[in-house]
């Protein structure tokens, strides 16, 4: 089983907070604060969630998430009051990478095929506050589990599937907030109705219970809060024991070490215990943990492009290179400064034909063809990786860049797999298969590094000697990188993808022009 550990950070107006139940809320402190020592204890992904939002009408995660995003390199999923697309998109350009979306579905779930077609199904989770009925059946809450939407969760969970949403927030409002464990029959159940990855979340209190999580959901992620904010896993490490959660004076008890954790009085090993726990039951997890940010060695000035076609989270990508260079990269979709460039970036989340439709409606095509046939430094990631291929077959055969020979292809042919989930969501590790990276962007990575993937379609070169890496995914084995010449492509995210993601982002700005 593959599972991510993902700390929750529950919001309202400039604070972290926690209650029980999603009431009871208690201040905590800066969401930043705790964002930061999550991401170097090694969280695999972070989700902020404003829990007014939707009942007073108003979101303040923007700058939240403006703040935590300029130095935490793995993802972020933000929530609360999320109406629109325009929405999503102020979200996904402050620095979310996905959005979780509950109250505003009820009255409007076209929004999951708006945002699904406009971002990639991998933006839009569907967030559930399901509460369990005498008759054993759950039923979907809203507005901060204040209102019943009178949906049956699977019901509700397969309708929004078919509408495009790419992965389920499942929260227990019975359980949220007590340390007893997560509901497993609720995450079973779920699991079993829809192929989609699944977040556990509500109610873990100890190693145990996120383990008896993980065997629930078989591949996808666990959440905690209170567990994590409280560093409550130190003390069981310490004592042998531990405190009685699910109350307010446990709560109360729990501040004087919260702020001694935030001072670095207390040593913060939650995640990477959470992470040690797991992967001793058998789970596989991401391990590495982040250093310092790294710097470009090189003096010479480098004009960096990140081309801006429509497609893609734009901010995140360019604050990476921002911390290896120092220098803000030039965003644009203007030609001249594209054939100018020294690298050239090309990002991109959605579907390969409104991808190149995007490119094609910018007159880009032809200058990417250039440097192409010119062997100029280029990076493609993710969608921008597959565009560089000749043609895909995702939704109708289109023609592509053609940068590298081969086709964009379904992970498992197009036909439904029922091993993993699918969008494959989460990380994984880089395999070289015996290429020797030596010169390549992978030159200062190690074998199995891991990295962070968020696609269904994946490349298939006719040449062999063009695959950098692969990649293991359940039964399937990708092409994860791609290179010919100065012309590099990686199916996943480097600028999600700590230390590793960042240190091949360093090789390709530092390469020879």
């Amino acid at each position: 089983m593959n599972i991510r550990v993902i700390p929750r950070l529950d919001i309202k107006g400039p604070n972290l907070v926690k209650g029980v139940h999603l009431e009871g809320l208690r201040v905590l402190g800066k969401p930043e604060d705790f964002a930061h020592k999550y991401y170097m204890n090694g969280a695999d992904e972070l989700i902020y969630m404003d829990l007014v939002a939707s009942l007073y009408g108003r979101s303040n995660l923007r700058e939240i998430v403006s703040r935590t995003a300029s130095n935490i390199f793995i993802p972020l999923t933000v929530g609360g009051g999320i109406r629109s697309v325009d929405d999503i998109r102020e979200l996904l350009r402050a620095g979310a990478d996905k959005v979780a979306i509950n109250t505003a579905l009820f009255e409007k779930p076209e929004l999951i095929t708006e945002g699904a077609k406009t971002f990639g199904s991998q933006c839009i989770v569907l967030s559930i506050e399901a509460k369990r009925l005498p008759d054993g059946t759950y039923t979907c809450l809203h507005t901060n589990a204040r209102e019943n939407s009178g949906r049956e969760v699977v019901e509700w969970v397969r309708e929004a599937v078919d509408r495009g949403a790419g992965e389920i927030l499942l929260t227990s409002e019975d359980n949220e907030g007590t340390g007893q464990g997560y509901d497993l029959e609720l995450l079973e159940m779920v699991s079993a109705a829809v192929n989609i990855p699944v977040i556990a979340s509500g109610g873990a209190g100890n190693l145990d219970h996120l383990v008896a999580g993980a065997k629930a959901i078989g591949t996808g992620a666990i959440s905690a809060a209170s567990m994590f904010h409280y560093n409550r896993l130190e003390e069981l490490k310490d004592t042998g024991r531990f405190a009685s959660e699910g109350n307010t004076s446990f709560i109360e008890q729990s501040r004087t070490r919260t702020i001694a954790y935030l001072e670095g009085k207390i040593t913060c090993h939650s995640v990477s215990d959470a992470k040690d726990a797991l992967v001793a039951s058998g789970c596989r997890c991401r391990m590495d943990r982040p250093t310092e940010a790294l710097r470009c060695n090189t003096t010479a000035p480098q004009k960096v492009v990140v081309v801006d076609y429509g497609i893609g989270n734009l901010f995140n990508l360019s604050r990476a290179i921002r911390c290896l260079t120092g220098v803000e990269p030039l965003v644009t979709d203007d030609r001249d400064a594209i054939d100018k460039a020294d690298k050239v970036i090309l990002p991109g989340v959605g579907a390969f034909g409104d991808g190149m439709r995007n490119l094609r409606e910018r007159g880009l095509v032809e200058v990417l063809q250039r440097r192409g046939r010119e062997n100029r430094p280029t990076l493609g990631i993710c969608l921008g990786m597959q565009l560089l291929l000749s043609k895909s077959r995702e939704f109708g055969e289109h023609e592509g860049l053609g940068l590298i020979p081969g086709s964009v292809e379904h992970m498992f042919d197009g036909e439904p797999n029922g091993e993993v989930p699918v969008p494959h969501i989460g990380w994984a590790g880089l395999e070289s298969d015996g290429r020797d990276w030596t010169g390549t962007e992978f030159k200062d990575i190690s074998e199995g590094a891991s990295a962070y993937f968020v696609h269904t379609y994946v490349a298939r070169p006719d040449d062999e000697a063009h695959v950098l890496s692969v990649t293991n995914y359940g039964p399937a084995r990708f092409v994860s990188a791609v290179r010919r010449g100065n012309i590099c492509g990686c199916q996943f995210h480097p600028e999600l993808s700590g230390p590793d993601g960042l240190s091949i982002l360093k090789a390709f700005i530092e390469k020879e022009k």
